[in-house]
C-alpha cells in the first residue's frame, strides 16, 4: 500500500488533544491521524449504504416484495428447528 501526504487546517485544542493521545498510546501521530480518518471514511460509507438502502425500501413495490417474501420464509419455517 502507498502512501500520500496530506496537509490540513485543524483547531490548536485538537492538535493538541491527538498529539497528546499519540504520546500517551506510543504510536505516530500520522498513524493516529490516518486511522482516525480510515475509521470515519469507513463509517460515512456505511451510512451512505445504508440511505441507499432505505431509499429502495421507501419504493412501496420493493417494501411490498419484501414483506411478501418475510411472510412466505415466515410461514415456510418451523421456529422450533431454529438454532437459537
Amino acid at each position: 500500500m502507498g502512501y500520500s501526504k496530506l496537509s490540513v487546517t485543524i483547531p490548536d485544542q485538537t492538535y493538541r488533544q491527538i498529539k497528546e493521545l499519540a504520546a500517551g498510546k506510543h504510536i505516530k501521530l500520522s498513524h493516529l491521524v490516518a486511522e482516525a480518518l480510515s475509521e470515519k471514511v469507513l463509517k460515512l460509507r456505511e451510512e451512505i449504504l445504508l440511505e441507499r438502502i432505505n431509499a429502495a425500501f421507501a419504493d412501496p413495490k420493493i417494501k411490498r416484495e419484501q414483506m411478501l417474501m418475510a411472510e412466505t420464509i415466515a410461514e415456510n419455517t418451523n421456529v422450533e428447528e431454529m438454532p437459537w
